[in-house]
């Protein structure tokens, strides 16, 4: 009668190891996300967002170090780079502007937007080679202002 009592337990296999198999599951299913996510994000990378997240950096690291006077030399170093970008950045355009039905008017305000950004970068660079810590934050803040302006106005979606 034992055996007709519980005649589901003679249809599961057993198992010999079913946590490693769970574990390997797992993490073949995580590997092969992670993948797919990587190829997603190359393909979004344009030579216009390469060079504003080399400025992001740039910038991120003068806003660390700025109130340090030992870090002067490697501030103003960082700004000569940011300075570049803006530079390879005015001659590119935003990914959107071929769906733009004015692309002339869009790349005109792009242009104008990285204008004012670059005389907030000439701002920062004059206030840390003056010593001036409340205008390096007041400029400082400007770039951050324009930056939110800027990838609002142009749909850039922040990570």
């Amino acid at each position: 009668m034992k055996e007709d009592a519980r005649p589901w337990c003679h249809a599961i296999p057993s198992t010999k190891y079913p946590m490693k198999i769970k574990l390997l599951l797992t993490l073949f299913s995580a590997l092969a996300m992670s993948f797919s996510g990587v190829a997603l994000a190359a393909d979004e990378d344009t030579p216009l967002s390469k060079e504003m997240t080399a400025m992001n950096k740039s910038l991120k690291t003068i806003k660390r170090q700025m109130a340090d006077p030992a870090k002067k030399a490697d501030n103003l170093e960082l700004i000569g780079k940011v300075k570049a970008g803006i530079e390879k950045a005015h001659e590119l355009s935003p990914k959107k502007t071929d769906k733009q039905a004015d692309k002339a008017a869009y790349t005109a305000k792009f242009k104008d937007e990285m204008g004012d950004l670059s005389k907030a970068v000439g701002d920062l660079e004059t206030a840390i080679k003056g010593d001036k810590a409340d205008d390096a934050k007041k400029a400082m803040d400007k770039i951050y202002q324009l930056k939110e302006k800027g990838h609002k106005d142009f749909g850039v979606d922040e990570d």
